[in-house]
């Protein structure tokens, strides 16, 4: 479902942010990208959507990502921004969540369904009216990964989701995103999240694939996460038993 190989990615004034990196998720399957701060993670998420230029190959759904395809890729792949502002910027959620299915050309009625069932699906249906200048940061998430799935992509890419989210907002994502079939990439410090939604993870070291495997040994596992520069879960005290 997402194919990544040898991807590097590298910022005009000659910084590699990352080295030939490759991996595989499976169709409906969720990963972790896990790392310090600067081991690339949104770096790889950006390149991804062809937000940041790249080397290397990249295949969403079996379509390769080039300039003639990105339209294509960014149809079957969603990107969620670590600040929800980012993507609220219409006057009401309603017209947020709209944006994207009106600018792929679909009818008034189309999208109308499309942001009715977003709405119904994260149960938020009483945002509809509402500004983001006036929600919470929670609503404010909810609402950004609304306007993602109005897109209906295949793949969801994730940028610290639950940063800015305090413990209800938080619990409250982790069950929406286990009740998603799709398949997701999300990098995130918050590693007790990670292991809660996803059986993956990925771990990258300055720019570089590090391990790969499942989260619920990984993230415990104290000399492989001090290694990365991130703190193991329970300082890995936890058993895998």
């Amino acid at each position: 479902m997402l194919d990544i190989e040898n991807l590097s990615v590298s910022y005009p004034d000659g910084t590699r942010a990352v080295t030939e990196v490759g991996f595989r998720l499976a169709r409906g399957e969720s990963a972790a990208l896990i790392g310090a701060n600067g081991a690339g993670k949104t770096s790889l998420i950006m390149a991804l959507v062809g937000v940041l230029p790249s080397t290397g190959t990249i295949r969403a759904g079996g379509t390769l990502l080039t300039k003639k395809s990105l339209a294509e890729i960014r149809r079957k792949v969603g990107v969620l921004f670590q600040n929800p502002d980012d993507q609220l910027f219409m006057a009401s959620i309603y017209d947020d969540i709209a944006f994207g299915p009106r600018n792929m050309g679909l009818s008034e009625e189309e999208t109308a369904r499309r942001v009715d069932e977003s709405l119904a699906l994260l149960r938020i249906e009483q945002l509809r009216g509402k500004t983001a200048l006036k929600m919470s940061g929670g609503e404010k998430r909810m609402a950004a990964l609304a306007t993602l799935l109005s897109m209906k992509p295949d793949i969801m890419l994730f940028d610290e989701p639950t940063a800015f989210l305090d413990p209800r907002a938080r619990r409250n994502l982790i069950n929406v995103l286990n009740s998603l079939p799709h398949t997701k990439l999300i990098a995130t410090h918050d590693l007790a999240f990670a292991e809660e939604v996803c059986g993956r993870a990925v771990l990258l070291r300055e720019g570089r694939l590090f391990a790969d495997g499942p989260a619920r040994e990984l993230l415990h596992d104290a000399a492989l996460m001090e290694a990365c520069g991130v703190e193991a879960i329970d300082g890995g005290q936890r058993s895998l038993s």
